[in-house]
């Protein structure tokens, strides 16, 4: 295998990793019904449960933005 090989796969194994991050068997998916009232709650104090959801996912995306950025800066993988 390829030094270049070996870092991709590399790469592939850590996003993995953020994939399974929270598995539902510890977190489980909250229903429809939790998340409206978690929202209500926080509507409540001035807060938005949209907001908490987006910087969440953003968390997530930056640090499989930046695991991607660190494989493809390698001159040789280009």
């Amino acid at each position: 295998m390829t030094d270049r090989e070996e870092r991709l796969i590399e790469a592939l194994h850590r996003i993995r990793q953020w994939a399974d991050a929270y598995p539902e068997a510890i977190f489980p998916k909250p229903s429809d019904l939790y998340l409206q009232r978690a929202n209500e709650v926080l509507q409540q104090h001035g807060m938005s449960i949209d907001r908490i959801a987006a910087d969440c996912m953003r968390h997530v995306i930056q640090g499989v933005g930046k695991i991607v950025r660190e494989v493809l800066q390698d001159d040789s993988l280009s």
